[in-house]
């Protein structure tokens, strides 16, 4: 901290030093030029008034089935027990998110189990008039290419979890009879993408792939050339909170990632993750929320119980049901003020207004406490500013967005994922 300020921080690159606000994102030269402390204040009090915002439901995710195929060691949902939404189900779920604009995910286990559930989301949403972003998640499996045109048709945005060539994603993603899970995945890329859907492919870090993750980051662009990636190197706990076996540690992490950011910045790809980052720094626009889920994200899993959380609803935490409507409002409310503004632990960091919080189950895990943080997670959303401060330094902020910009891959700037952080901020 520099000049007495708690939001501006000292940072030396190439020998030089630079400061930078956690409340403005601007670098300055020299503490003198940073916003007296009523300015600061005003700034502040702006931020927790926008995280407290009453916006409505901006995402939605359906577990629709909570069965899967494959044995992933690094799911959370590790001795959940398998069963399906209903059409009743979902007909209140989609009524209670009303006409949007919102995004909905349609999530699992492995949602392609269930084609006639995914049919009915569609021709439910179409006939509402509502105005959703479509989405769903697959491991892969055998999907009729009927199905599939019918997501196109609706813009759906498919993303499909291949952590690498077929000895790595098998390694940690083998079938529960069998291992290889990847030729799955690869049928699954192939069948959607032939349907006209932008696809996605989502990659995650573990303690396995770690030493290879960029050379099998680059390998899936130059095989599948899919229209966005996902980065994903924080593992949630399993159910019932314990720690997760293949969770990635030291400084590894930041370094995998800044490799994977490099190359994706060179290639003109979008990485969701650490677009929550890098766009908001950019752009010089704080992110409040790292997720939907701090009051803004309707979760349902089979049984009729609803959360605002995913994790948390699927282990049996903070689930309501869903029949209860003045409950889940209430959750919703209970959950919206968690932002880092709102964090007296928090005031102090550099990363304030661009972490958002990351995921509050983990930090629940963590601390013992909703309004806690995993330190770990902390010291990586410091160290990664860090990068983007001295790349901007030496490069310029523009050095951090894709060749082609952050808007020009398949996945729009979707409601959900940009809770925080897509709304000017008043003052």
């Amino acid at each position: 901290m520099s000049n007495g300020s708690s939001f501006l921080h000292t940072f030396e690159v190439r020998g030089e030093k630079v400061y930078f606000h956690s409340l403005t994102l601007e670098l300055y030269n020299s503490p003198q030029e940073c916003p007296i402390p009523a300015e600061e204040q005003e700034l502040l009090t702006s931020y927790r008034r926008k995280a407290g915002e009453n916006n409505g439901i901006v995402m939605g995710c359906m577990f629709l089935t909570t069965r899967c195929v494959r044995s992933c060691g690094y799911c959370f949902m590790q001795g959940i027990r398998p069963g399906d939404m209903t059409p009743a189900e979902i007909d209140a779920g989609l009524k209670l998110m009303g006409k949007g604009p919102a995004d909905l995910l349609l999530y699992g286990g492995e949602p392609f189990l269930r084609p006639n559930l995914i049919l009915h989301v569609i021709r439910r949403a179409r006939s509402s008039g509502a105005d959703i972003n479509l989405s769903a998640a697959t491991g892969g499996v055998p999907v009729d290419p009927s199905l599939a045109g019918e997501l196109a048709s609706e813009g759906t945005f498919i993303i499909v979890s291949m952590d690498g060539p077929p000895a790595v994603h098998n390694s940690a993603r083998p079938l529960i009879r069998g291992r290889n899970s990847f030729e799955k995945a690869e049928e699954a890329f192939h069948v959607f993408r032939n349907a006209g859907c932008r696809v996605g492919i989502s990659v995650t870090i573990t303690e396995k792939n770690i030493k290879t993750v960029r050379e099998d980051f680059i390998w899936l662009i130059e095989n599948f050339e899919p229209d966005d990636m996902g980065l994903n190197p924080w593992l949630h706990p399993i159910a019932g909170g314990r720690a997760n076996p293949m969770q990635a540690t030291g400084p590894g992490i930041l370094e995998t990632v800044v490799s994977c950011m490099e190359t994706a910045i060179e290639r003109g790809m979008y990485i969701e993750q650490l677009a929550r980052r890098v766009r908001p720094f950019v752009r010089r626009i704080p992110r409040l929320k790292d997720c939907a889920s701090a009051g803004g994200r309707l979760v349902q899993i089979p049984g009729g119980t609803a959360g605002t959380c995913d994790c948390m609803t699927v282990c049996g935490d903070h689930g309501v049901n869903l029949k209860d409507t003045d409950d889940i409002r209430n959750l919703l409310t209970d959950f919206r003020d968690l932002s880092p503004v709102n964090f007296p632990k928090c005031i102090t960091c550099p990363a304030l207004a661009l972490c958002g919080g990351g995921c509050r189950y983990d930090a629940l895990h963590s601390s013992g406490v909703l309004k806690g943080s995993r330190s770990e997670r902390c010291s990586f959303e410091r160290e990664f500013l860090k990068w983007m401060i001295e790349r901007s330094v030496m490069y310029g902020r523009e050095s951090l967005v894709p060749a082609g910009g952050f808007d020009t891959g398949a996945m729009p700037m979707p409601v959900g994922t940009m809770i925080g952080e897509e709304q000017s901020v008043d003052t």
